[in-house]
This record gives C-alpha cells, structure tokens and sequence, in this order.
C-alpha cells in the first residue's frame, strides 16, 4: 500500500458531485485520520485509527451522498426543469457538493444569518476577509506552535499543555484556523465539563495560539483574533479554593517530617508541586539569602524565577539546611491521604497555592509582586486571589510556624 505524505492531506473522495475529506490527526506519537462531510444534519466528523478503514468509510459516505433513485424520483415538467436548473447552477459555481450538500448549507447560513442576506454576507466576506491568507489548518498551526516553543526551550509541563490542550483543539476542529469565529471558541470551552479556572486557562493558551498565527501571516494582523473576541471568564471566589489558617495548621502539625518541606513550599512559597514532582531540589534554596530559585528547566513557564522566603517558610526549612539532592519527587497521594485521616481536614485540589496566592496578595497588595513569586501573570494574580482573605486572617497565616518538640510529641501521642 502507497504511504500517504502529510503534504497529499486532506484525501478528497469524489462521487458524483458529493465530496468527502479524509483528514490526518497527530495527536502525541498517535496518528488518526478523520473523515469530514456534510450530511442532512450539517457537518460531520468521523475518526479511523486506520487509513484504509477511513478511506472505506469515506467511499460509502460519498455514495450515499450521491445515490438516488433516478426511476422512482420521476420528476416531471417544471419539477424537473428545476432540477437540471440547480444542478447547472452549481456545475457553473465550480463546487464539488452535492445539491443535497448545497440545501442544508443554504438552510444553516440563513438560520445564522436570521434571513435572506447570504449573498449581502458573502460581499461583506470578500471585503474583509483577506481570501488570499494561507489555508493552514488547526493542526498544522498547533503542531507548528508546539515545535516552536520546543525550540525556544520552554518547559516539558508547558508542552504537555500544548499537547493536551490544543490538541483537543485541534481534534475538534478540522477547518482552517483563520475560518474559526469567536462564537465557535465559546461553544467549544462552554461544552467543556471543567471549571471556570480550567476554561480561563483553555481560553489563554488559544490566545496564544492565534497570536502565534498571525504573528506568521496566517491571520490578517490589523484585525482582533477570533480567541482574543471572546473576552475573559469571570472567576468567582468559590471557583478558588484555599484553607483557613486553622486548617493549615492541623495539616502541618500531623505531617511526617520529611514531608513538611512539600507542604511548606506550596502554602508559604507558591511552588508548584508540579515543580517539586520535576526535582526541585535543595540547592534551589538559599538560606542566607532567604530566596528560592527555580529553574527554567522545570517551571511551567519555561522561565527561571526568585521566590523571596518568608520569615516562617524559613523556619518550617530549616532542620532541612544540610540536605541535597531533590526536597520531595516522590508520589505525595499516599502522604496526603495520610494526613486527611489524621487532622479531619478535607483535601482541597490545588488550594496549597491558592492559600500562598489569597494570602501573600493580602499581605503585599502588590498582584505584580506576587505574579513574579507565582510564575503567572499580574492579571491572573489579581482576578484569583485579590481581596479573597482579609488583613487579619493573613497576619495568622504568616505566623503559622513549627511547633516544639515537646509539642510535636504531644500530638503524636493523640494520633
């Protein structure tokens, strides 16, 4: 059998006016191919981990889409003058869909349009719209973003991101990126079984991506990008969870010492613990100079940056001063757990970081200085964590510090 060259993609399936594409998909080491047409219902996608059984498929589509009965329709006089009259009509147009194809398209325009206006539509679409871009497809423009942030160096997690995220993306959409409009990008995040926190991020790294792409010519660059029309999600202070200062406490006092580190890094530093999985190790920190740095090697960002330690995340370090080599890589679910048993406190995704963000925001009232220690941007910093805990609250969170021996000992005794 030929092997297909990404270059021969899309495949066309061609039968008596009706049109199939058969598209390739890379998606990790994975490669699908995706067979596209449009049916009575409008557009339709169907995914083949084979190109054979895909270009089966593709075949039985097109002949469904072209096959009728020419005995039983029998159209007669002006019935059937009408007919050779469309079919004419679109030999004429040049399209390659069948006049089935043709009349739910006609239907789905006008019902977006809420009228008779698709030829208006299709003059102010010439005007504006530069026909003359390059067609590059989601795939083609997420793939060639992905290998441009490798070269740049940027992160493993950041290109895991890219995989997952974008690639997702661009599984649901077989089209040219420049044709995507910004009610489609709304659609798409709001079917998203996720939180307002994972669609902000969704909606950031498709703004990213269609920068990148008019960056490149495949957009028109003195127009909004369809993902920058969609505007911000609004997150609420529900969607953030954090722990009270009290809940901090109990996890801290029940934790094994070894794991103390962990948990002191993200509630008090504003790690990671992606970052931690990655080998943060000891000699990020600096004890004489009371910082942290982590390096651009495992950051999110791909970007090295200082976190600048607190007077109480030195000492829950401390007893850890001589140590070398990674501060906690190994899995932290077993250790978690453990700790949830033993102080009743429910474990809360991610609300470590979001404690350091509530709280460090309400102690500097800088987003800006806190963007910086966090690895995110001001804009994030402000709309999760400003005015989430108030003055007092935060004043008990920074004094939180490790108890005495004696102490320790006395809740070991009631464990």
């Amino acid at each position: 059998m030929k092997k297909h060259t990404r270059d021969e993609f899309p495949l066309t399936v061609k039968k008596r006016g009706a049109t199939v594409k058969i598209y390739e998909v890379k998606n990790r080491d994975a490669v699908n191919y995706c067979v596209a047409y449009i049916g009575p219902d409008g557009r339709q996608r169907r995914n083949f981990a084979d190109l054979d059984a895909a270009k089966r498929e593709a075949a039985k589509i097109a002949d469904k889409l072209a096959g009728f009965d020419a005995g039983a329709l029998r159209l007669k006089g002006n019935d059937a003058l009408k007919y050779q009259e469309a079919q004419q009509a679109i030999a004429a147009s040049g399209s390659m869909l069948s006049l089935n194809a043709i009349a739910h398209e006609y239907a789905r325009a006008r019902s977006i349009l809420g009228g008779d206006h698709i030829v208006e539509a299709a003059r102010y679409y010439k005007k504006h719209v530069d026909v003359d871009l390059p067609q590059t497809t989601v795939a083609e423009a997420v793939e060639k973003f992905r290998a441009a942030k490798e070269a740049e160096g940027l992160s493993a997690m950041y290109l895991k991101d890219i995989r997952t995220l974008l690639g997702d993306f661009a599984n649901n959409f077989q089209c040219p990126l420049g044709s995507i409009q910004p009610e489609d990008l709304r659609d798409y995040l709001n079917r998203k079984r996720v939180g307002l926190v994972s669609k902000e991020n969704r909606r950031r790294m498709l703004v990213v991506l269609f920068n990148f792409a008019k960056a490149n010519g495949w957009l028109r660059t003195n127009e909004e990008t369809a993902a920058d029309a969609l505007g911000t999600y609004k997150i609420k202070q529900r969607d953030v969870e954090i722990y009270t200062p009290a809940e901090i406490r109990r996890l801290l006092d029940v934790a094994d010492a070894d794991f103390l580190p962990y948990l002191a890094l993200i509630a008090f530093g504003g790690v990671r613990r992606e970052e931690l999985h990655k080998g943060l190790s000891w000699d990020a920190v600096n004890f004489d100079r009371a910082t942290i740095t982590v390096p651009a090697s495992i950051a999110k960002t791909g970007r090295k940056r200082k976190i600048v330690m607190s007077e109480n995340l030195l000492q829950w370090l401390a007893p850890h001063r001589l140590k070398s080599g990674p501060i906690f890589n190994k899995d932290p679910r077993k250790r978690t757990a453990k700790i949830v048993k033993a102080s009743g406190v429910k474990w809360k995704r991610n609300a470590l970081r979001h404690s350091f963000g509530s709280y460090r925001m309400e102690q500097t009232k800088n987003e800006g200085q806190v963007a910086l220690e966090m690895g995110n941007s001001p804009k994030v910093v402000k709309d999760h964590y400003f005015e989430i805990v108030d003055e007092p609250a935060a004043r008990q969170y920074w004094s939180i510090k490790p108890m005495s021996h004696s102490d320790r000992k006395v809740i070991a005794m009631h464990k």
